[in-house]
C-alpha cells in the first residue's frame, strides 16, 4: 500500500500512516469475542474446520483503499511473495513481472488480501487475471510467508535469477 499511487502519482499511504490504519481496522479485521467459555468452544472449532476470521472486512478495505489500481502501476519497484494452495507453490508477483507477462499483473488489491491471508486466521484469497489473447488465470492464494518466511532473501534469490 506505500508503493500505490494517489491521484497526484504520490504515495497513497506514507509510513506514519500504518499505525492508525491498524489502531482504527484492526479491531474490524480481527473481532473478539468477550465470552470467553463459549469463545473458546468456537475457537477450537474454528481451528478445526477453517480459518477463525472471514476476512470480508479486510477485503471491503484494502478494495476501498486500492481500488482498480494494478501492480504495473506502483510508484516503485515490489516484490511480494503469495503461496497458490490450488498448485501448491510460491507465487511471486513484481513489477517486472507485471511489466513483461500481462496475466501477472493483478489489482495490487487482490495480491494484499492474498498476501495476508494466514493460515487458520484468514481464508485464501481466489481471483482471476486476464491477458491481452483473453486467456485467464486463476490464483488460489495465502500468505507467501508459507513458502517465503524471510522477503529480503526471497527477494535477492529472485533479482539473481532475472
Amino acid at each position: 500500500m506505500l508503493t500505490a499511487p494517489n491521484k497526484d502519482n504520490r504515495p497513497l499511504f506514507a509510513a506514519k500512516d500504518i499505525k492508525p490504519f491498524y489502531l482504527e481496522h484492526g479491531p474490524k479485521i480481527f473481532p473478539q469475542n468477550n465470552m470467553i467459555l463459549i469463545g473458546s468452544i468456537i475457537k477450537g472449532w474454528k481451528f478445526l474446520t477453517g480459518p477463525k476470521y472471514d476476512g470480508k472486512y479486510l477485503r471491503q478495505v484494502i478494495k476501498e483503499k486500492l481500488g482498480e489500481t494494478k501492480l504495473h502501476e506502483t510508484l516503485t519497484n515490489v516484490v511480494i511473495p503469495t503461496f497458490d494452495i490450488k498448485n501448491i507453490q510460491p507465487t511471486i508477483f513484481s513489477t517486472f513481472k507485471a511489466k513483461k507477462y500481462s496475466i501477472m499483473d493483478a489489482k495490487l488489491s487482490d495480491i494484499c488480501i492474498g498476501t495476508s491471508a494466514a493460515p487458520t486466521y484468514l481464508p485464501a484469497h481466489n481471483f482471476q487475471t486476464q491477458n491481452e489473447d483473453g486467456k485467464f488465470h486463476e490464483f488460489n492464494l495465502i500468505d507467501g510467508a508459507i513458502a517465503a518466511n524471510n522477503p529480503v532473501l526471497n527477494n535477492l534469490t529472485y533479482f539473481m535469477s532475472h
